[in-house]
This record gives structure tokens, sequence and C-alpha cells, in this order.
């Protein structure tokens, strides 16, 4: 047996990707997270960044990086009706940068969130209909395929499979749920992954679905 990476530990050591990110949240000092949960918030969506052409005049202060965060919506073939595009916008105008970045993999990131506007920001989501469950870390990652169901039967019908394999390939865990909705935890086990189990994948998945082109 291979000798566990640092990452596999927090990883299995994270309670159901868990970890410390209550605390990290709460804690006002600083505007990052613990260590070991910049590893976690990925399976939630996220990744910490900050302002690297403030680093240096920033550490010559001795004063903290500006560190916010990117998050990234899980929108399998990149659908999003149009009530939730309107409250994707007022979200990003609210909480971020005022910028939607559309990506290749079909979904859309949205950056310099900082960290006591992560919670709003998810929680305004989650009422659109939207989660940022799984786009990052070790896991399968925003499924693709056309990004028009209503193209013909036959594209929808790769777009409901999609759906299907995005919903499938979620880690099993109620941590979003919990960390930025509030939900409250049932009991005091971590669920079961089947799929996953607790150090989930070595290294993210993508998964994307065509529709084979005809030549007549």
């Amino acid at each position: 047996m291979s000798e566990q990476s640092p990452v596999e530990k927090i990883k299995i050591a994270s309670n159901g990707l868990r970890g410390t990110l209550k605390e990290s949240l709460s804690d006002s000092y600083t505007g990052a997270v613990r260590e070991d949960d910049t590893n976690l918030i990925k399976f939630h969506g996220m990744y910490q960044q900050d302002d690297r052409d403030r680093r240096e005049e920033r550490s010559a202060k001795k004063l903290e990086w500006l560190y916010s965060f990117m998050l990234r919506l899980r929108l399998p073939g990149g659908f999003l009706k149009p009530e939730q595009w309107v409250a994707m916008h007022h979200v990003a105008g609210e909480h971020t940068t005022g910028t939607i970045k559309i990506t290749t993999r079909q979904t859309v990131q949205l950056h310099g969130i900082l960290k006591s506007h992560i919670k709003p920001t998810m929680q305004s989501f989650n009422l659109a209909g939207l989660d940022s469950i799984a786009t990052c870390g070790d896991v399968n990652r925003n499924v693709c395929c056309t990004s028009n169901p209503g193209e013909s039967p036959v594209h929808d019908e790769v777009f409901q499979f999609a759906a299907k394999i995005s919903e499938m390939a979620k880690p099993k865990t109620q941590a979003w749920y919990e960390i930025w909705i509030d939900k409250e935890k049932i009991g005091e086990k971590t669920e079961e992954d089947p799929l996953y189990k607790d150090r989930y994948l070595p290294r993210k998945l993508k998964i994307g679905i065509a529709v084979p082109l005809i030549m007549m």
C-alpha cells in the first residue's frame, strides 16, 4: 500500500469535507481560511486567491495579503434558467468584483469574494436553485454536453443524461448544506460515499458527452 500524500490525509481526516471550515469562517482576524481548509474548500467549489500585484507592498508593511475567493457553479451542460441568470447578476454585483466569467467547461466563475461574503453568496445561489458542490477538488467536475437541450429530442436526451451523471457523481456528504446553508446535521456519523470513499479521487475527473455529427 502506497504512503498517503499530505492532501489524502487532509481528506480522510476532514469528517466528510467539513474540516474546520466553520471555525475558519468565524475567524475575523484573517481574510484567509486555515491551511488544511484551503484544500477542502475546493470540494465546495472555491479556490482561495490573493491580489498578487499587492503582495510585495503588503509584505513590506507586515500586513496580511489581500485574500479573496473564486467561486465556480455546478451547471451540467451549462444550462441556466433566465431567472437564475438574473439572480447570478445580482449576486455578482453585491458580493464579487461584478464580473461573471464564462468558462470553457460550460460553467461560470465569480471572483473577488471576501471571506465574510462567501456564506451570503452561497445562500443566494441556493435560493435560486444553484450550488457549487464538487466544481473543484479531486472529484468529477462539471459535466459538459450540448448547451441547448431544446435543439432536438436527441440533444435533450443527452442533456438529461449529463444532469444524471452530475448528480450521481456528487459527493454524498451534506457538508456544503451544513456549512453554507445552515442545514442541521442529522447524527454524528459521517455519510458513507460508495463512489469516493473517504479519500475521494487522486485528482480531478472531467466528463463530456457529444452528439455525433452525421454527414450526409
